[in-house]
């Protein structure tokens, strides 16, 4: 049977104004998502092309929340939106797949392809917006916000990365949930902030992670400057070892092989590591490889391609939710 969640555990949800003039607007669009979205969890969430609005009520399969969340640390006050969508199996016991959104800043469509798995598999899926007015470039977002552009570097409180443990805070006190770690997903910008996440914090809260068809790395290995190397990074040994010991999975498409796609970094580092994406991802995790041999530290990462994907996150979330939890429970 499903459950729902006490409103006494709830923080702020963000609501559109409507004008008392548009109630009857508002009423048919309220309806209008509860048809989408039950469309989409029906299909497993391969609906093409559907709108979302701000609004999305309570339905019988499950509850998907807009919520305002208060960073903490931050030297001007800062919130973020965050999109939680609760299972309609949904207990406080279940567990925690954060996802990590493109350079569009969309986190939208990717709670389109991912809220049919989140129901499937039976996981709280929290995708927070790392928005451009907060995280205008991509030093602040993706590259985890640890340096400014002109060396620089920023305090840990400052950091993306650190915005994202706040979330997971945030949604545990608002759900009562019992999580201690999350699983941690990120495609193409999305995959740079999750395995610069773990480099960079030794992912202590991460269960299990996948970055899928990044543009580029920040390879653990001395050869190199930040943003593409370590050996101006103050970042210990020790974290190093433990984000290789957490297991890591590259996912790349077979067919996000294009040496001219669009966003693709065509900088000499950045060409260094290959010549498109998936190139790029075979060599970095030859270089991670290397790494934990010379530090004589497990090493639990590995990678996986995709046959017939291409740069496409709605063709590589379930093989990231296979790589999870195993495969898909029969329908």
């Amino acid at each position: 049977m499903s459950q729902t969640v006490s409103e006494q555990h709830t923080r702020k949800t963000i609501r559109p104004r409507v004008e008392k003039s548009k109630a009857e607007e508002k009423k048919l669009d309220a309806k209008s998502n509860s048809d989408t979205l039950n469309e989409i969890a029906a299909s497993g969430g391969n609906i093409q092309n559907k709108h979302f609005s701000r609004v999305l009520e309570e339905r019988t399969f499950g509850k998907l929340n807009v919520l305002e969340i208060q960073l903490k640390g931050q030297r001007k006050k800062r919130s973020m939106k965050t999109l939680v969508y609760l299972p309609g199996n949904f207990s406080p016991d279940l567990p925690v797949v954060m996802v990590m959104h493109g350079v569009a800043r969309d986190p939208w469509a990717y709670m389109e392809s991912w809220i049919g798995l989140a129901e499937r598999y039976g996981f709280i899926l929290t995708i927070p917006e790392f928005s451009r007015a907060d995280w205008p470039t991509t030093y602040a977002y993706n590259l985890g916000n640890v340096r400014t552009r002109g060396g620089k570097n920023r305090a840990v409180e400052l950091w993306s990365f650190t915005a994202l443990d706040n979330v997971f805070d945030a949604i545990c006190e608002r759900f009562a949930l019992s999580a201690n770690c999350f699983y941690l997903y990120g495609h193409s910008a999305g995959a740079q902030f999750v395995h610069r996440y773990m480099l960079h914090t030794g992912a202590p809260r991460v269960k299990r992670a996948v970055a899928a068809n990044a543009g580029w790395y920040l390879l653990p290995s001395k050869s190199a400057v930040f943003p593409y190397g370590t050996s101006d990074l103050s970042i210990d040994q020790e974290a190093i070892e433990a984000a290789l010991k957490t297991p890591l999975t590259i996912l790349l498409g077979k067919n996000d092989n294009e040496p001219n796609s669009r966003d693709l970094r065509v900088t000499e580092e950045a060409m260094a590591q290959g010549p498109h994406r998936l190139a790029r991802g075979l060599n970095f995790i030859e270089a991670a490889k290397l790494t934990a041999f010379d530090l004589d530290c497990a090493f639990r990462w590995h990678a996986e391609i995709v046959p017939e994907a291409g740069h496409n996150d709605r063709s590589i979330a379930p093989h990231a939710c296979a790589s999870f939890f195993g495969p898909p429970p029969r329908l």
